[in-house]
């Protein structure tokens, strides 16, 4: 079913009143708490928060299947032995999750934790060998090596299918930290237009004389002493409409927009790609294995979209005892 047809009928995940709520809550948080202060603000973002987490739900609908995590895991799933560098790299990641913590320290919770894995593709060029079909050896052979980094569990739940269902927030939480992250660059860009407008004024205001330290005031803006009055004029243009953008109201305006339309946001789908088991792009053909990855992409414009590989995973209580007596914290 199509977003704008789970629109339309109202279906598309275990959205109430309350989950909607408390997730105009924590956007409103992440990107500026003052935005409660603006009339009807919560009210404003509700039905873009709820068409946003059920387009998000629609994404994560398409994920590979759940990763063995367990240590015996590491050497039967041979997915898991490309996406982390070693065991101990896999302990360390889920010793320190937050979240199995949080899951395992509820005896009630079943003894199996489903959860959700995040982490970084790298891509790099390297020249290698390449074993060929006839037994031959080729050297210097140009090839792309896919690594990852950063793994992180973000969440754990008791089922599969809770899992599944509820991922959504997930992507949702995802879009609201890259949402607070762009607002923050975007009023640091700020803060270097309003040093460079005061650079040109002290350097307006000195005229023909000598300056003690000219070359500071110069800063990084290249700016000859003729063209400073225009440079002035555009610079007061600038911070004029950014002023607007990082005020309470503009602020409030870009979540309506980014929630009136989160497909140009955030996109999400099963890829695939051919790998040999040490992590090189490989045909199928000379030996690659196929791997199957959930790919998250967040952000607008080919120059500042971020990607995140994500996958469903298990571990269960003795899996975690079992790595904690391999490598001890």
């Amino acid at each position: 079913m199509s977003f704008f047809l789970q629109r339309w009928l109202g279906g598309g995940g275990p959205w109430g009143r309350q989950e909607v709520s408390q997730a105009v809550e924590r956007l409103i948080d992440e990107v500026d708490p003052k935005v409660r202060l603006l009339p009807r603000s919560q009210q404003q973002l509700q039905r873009g928060v709820r068409d946003t987490l059920r387009y998000a739900s629609e994404l994560i609908e398409h994920l590979p299947p759940p990763l063995d995590l367990s240590p015996a895991g590491y050497t039967t799933d041979r997915r898991v032995g490309l996406l982390f560098a070693s065991p101990e790299s896999l302990c360390r990641v889920l010793q320190g999750s937050e979240a199995l913590q949080q899951y395992f320290s509820h005896p009630s919770n079943p003894d199996t934790a489903y959860l959700l894995l995040v982490m970084q593709p790298q891509a790099r060029q390297r020249l290698g060998r390449q074993l060929l079909p006839d037994g031959q050896v080729q050297n210097d052979v140009p090839q792309q090596v896919i690594s990852f980094e950063q793994h992180r569990v973000v969440a754990a739940y008791d089922s599969l299918k809770n899992l599944r269902q509820l991922a959504g927030m997930e992507a949702f939480n995802a879009l609201c930290r890259d949402l607070a992250r762009r607002v923050a660059l975007f009023d640091a860009r700020r803060q270097q237009l309003e040093a460079e407008r005061q650079r040109v004024l002290l350097r307006l205001a000195a005229g023909g004389q000598t300056l003690i330290n000219a070359a500071a005031l110069r800063g990084r803006d290249d700016v000859r002493d003729d063209e400073l009055p225009r440079r002035l004029q555009q610079l007061d243009a600038e911070l004029a409409v950014m002023g607007k953008q990082l005020s309470l109201p503009g602020k409030l305006d870009y979540l309506r927009q980014v929630l009136r339309q989160p497909q140009q946001y955030i996109k999400a789908g099963l890829e695939s790609t051919w790998l040999d088991r040490m992590g090189v792009v490989t045909p199928p053909d000379l030996g690659g294995a196929q791997l199957d990855f959930g790919l998250m992409k967040l952000g607008e414009g080919e120059d500042s979209v971020r990607e995140r590989v994500v996958f469903p995973g298990s571990v269960t209580r003795r899996d975690l005892q079992q790595w904690r007596e391999r490598w001890p914290q």
